[in-house]
Protein backbone atom coordinates (compact mmCIF):
# COMPACT_ATOMS: atom_id res chain seq x y z
CA UNK A 1 0.00 0.00 0.00
CA UNK A 2 3.21 2.98 0.62
CA UNK A 3 3.75 2.68 -3.05
CA UNK A 4 1.98 5.73 -3.76
CA UNK A 5 3.04 7.76 -1.11
CA UNK A 6 -0.32 8.24 1.46
CA UNK A 7 -2.17 5.23 2.03
CA UNK A 8 -5.32 4.20 4.71
CA UNK A 9 -4.40 2.57 7.78
CA UNK A 10 -6.15 0.95 10.64
CA UNK A 11 -8.56 2.37 12.02
CA UNK A 12 -9.44 3.96 8.23
CA UNK A 13 -9.69 7.05 8.90
CA UNK A 14 -6.53 7.40 9.34
CA UNK A 15 -4.18 8.60 6.10
CA UNK A 16 -0.79 7.83 6.58
CA UNK A 17 2.52 9.24 4.40
CA UNK A 18 5.48 7.30 3.63
CA UNK A 19 7.62 10.06 3.11
CA UNK A 20 8.94 13.38 5.22
CA UNK A 21 7.52 15.85 3.11
CA UNK A 22 4.87 18.92 2.89
CA UNK A 23 1.92 17.51 1.47
CA UNK A 24 -1.24 19.08 0.32
CA UNK A 25 -4.29 18.04 1.95
CA UNK A 26 -7.49 18.65 -0.03
CA UNK A 27 -11.07 17.44 0.88
CA UNK A 28 -15.26 18.31 0.01
CA UNK A 29 -18.03 17.14 2.08
CA UNK A 30 -21.43 16.94 1.14
CA UNK A 31 -23.43 18.26 4.26
CA UNK A 32 -27.19 18.04 4.58
CA UNK A 33 -30.10 19.19 6.84
CA UNK A 34 -32.37 17.01 7.00
CA UNK A 35 -35.08 19.30 9.41
CA UNK A 36 -35.66 22.73 9.89
CA UNK A 37 -33.96 23.25 13.37
CA UNK A 38 -30.67 25.21 12.82
CA UNK A 39 -26.92 22.94 13.26
CA UNK A 40 -23.81 23.45 13.45
CA UNK A 41 -20.95 21.14 11.72
CA UNK A 42 -17.42 21.75 13.02
CA UNK A 43 -14.72 20.39 10.47
CA UNK A 44 -10.78 19.99 11.67
CA UNK A 45 -7.49 17.95 10.91
CA UNK A 46 -5.78 15.65 13.46
CA UNK A 47 -2.03 14.95 12.78
CA UNK A 48 -1.05 12.14 14.73
CA UNK A 49 -4.05 11.78 17.29
CA UNK A 50 -3.57 15.41 17.86
CA UNK A 51 -6.04 18.27 16.86
CA UNK A 52 -4.46 20.64 14.28
CA UNK A 53 -4.64 24.21 16.17
CA UNK A 54 -6.72 26.71 14.39
CA UNK A 55 -8.00 23.94 11.62
CA UNK A 56 -11.80 23.81 12.62
CA UNK A 57 -14.26 25.58 10.83
CA UNK A 58 -18.06 25.78 11.66
CA UNK A 59 -20.55 25.48 9.22
CA UNK A 60 -24.54 26.31 9.92
CA UNK A 61 -27.20 24.71 7.77
CA UNK A 62 -30.96 25.99 9.01
CA UNK A 63 -33.52 24.87 6.41
CA UNK A 64 -35.05 20.96 5.86
CA UNK A 65 -33.31 20.02 3.07
CA UNK A 66 -30.32 22.39 3.03
CA UNK A 67 -27.36 21.06 1.34
CA UNK A 68 -23.94 22.23 1.56
CA UNK A 69 -20.05 21.51 0.41
CA UNK A 70 -17.68 22.70 2.91
CA UNK A 71 -14.02 22.35 0.82
CA UNK A 72 -10.67 23.32 1.27
CA UNK A 73 -7.03 22.63 1.71
CA UNK A 74 -4.22 22.58 4.14
CA UNK A 75 -0.88 22.18 3.24
CA UNK A 76 1.46 20.64 6.16
CA UNK A 77 4.73 18.92 6.96
CA UNK A 78 4.51 15.52 7.82
CA UNK A 79 7.07 12.51 8.94
CA UNK A 80 7.77 9.56 7.41
CA UNK A 81 4.97 7.64 9.18
CA UNK A 82 2.81 9.93 10.31
CA UNK A 83 -0.98 10.03 9.83
CA UNK A 84 -3.96 12.71 9.65
CA UNK A 85 -7.45 12.38 10.01
CA UNK A 86 -10.31 14.39 9.14
CA UNK A 87 -12.42 15.04 11.82
CA UNK A 88 -16.04 16.33 12.21
CA UNK A 89 -19.26 17.22 14.66
CA UNK A 90 -22.23 18.34 15.04
CA UNK A 91 -24.55 19.37 17.45
CA UNK A 92 -27.50 17.65 16.11
CA UNK A 93 -28.20 14.05 14.37
CA UNK A 94 -30.12 15.25 11.81
CA UNK A 95 -27.00 17.16 10.15
CA UNK A 96 -25.28 14.09 7.70
CA UNK A 97 -22.39 13.50 5.19
CA UNK A 98 -24.86 12.50 2.18
CA UNK A 99 -24.19 10.81 -0.95
CA UNK A 100 -26.58 11.05 -3.47
CA UNK A 101 -27.10 8.31 -6.21
CA UNK A 102 -26.96 9.03 -9.97
CA UNK A 103 -29.87 10.34 -11.70
CA UNK A 104 -30.65 11.15 -15.21
CA UNK A 105 -28.57 14.01 -15.71
CA UNK A 106 -25.86 13.45 -12.87
CA UNK A 107 -23.37 11.11 -11.46
CA UNK A 108 -23.64 9.54 -8.21
CA UNK A 109 -22.34 12.47 -5.61
CA UNK A 110 -19.86 11.08 -3.07
CA UNK A 111 -20.58 12.26 0.78
CA UNK A 112 -16.50 12.96 1.06
CA UNK A 113 -13.87 13.35 -1.65
CA UNK A 114 -10.30 13.68 0.11
CA UNK A 115 -6.98 14.06 -1.79
CA UNK A 116 -3.40 13.92 -0.29
CA UNK A 117 -0.57 14.63 -2.55
CA UNK A 118 3.62 15.09 -2.02
CA UNK A 119 4.18 18.83 -2.57
CA UNK A 120 7.98 19.21 -1.64
CA UNK A 121 10.95 17.59 0.23
CA UNK A 122 11.50 18.88 3.96
CA UNK A 123 14.23 20.91 4.17
CA UNK A 124 16.24 21.50 7.56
Amino acid sequence: PMEYGVYIGTPTSRVYVDLSANYNIQFSLQLYSSNASSKDITIWLRINGVDLPYSATVITLSANGQASVAAWNFVLPMQANEYFELMWASDSTNAILKAEAPNAFSPAIPPVILTATFVSALYS
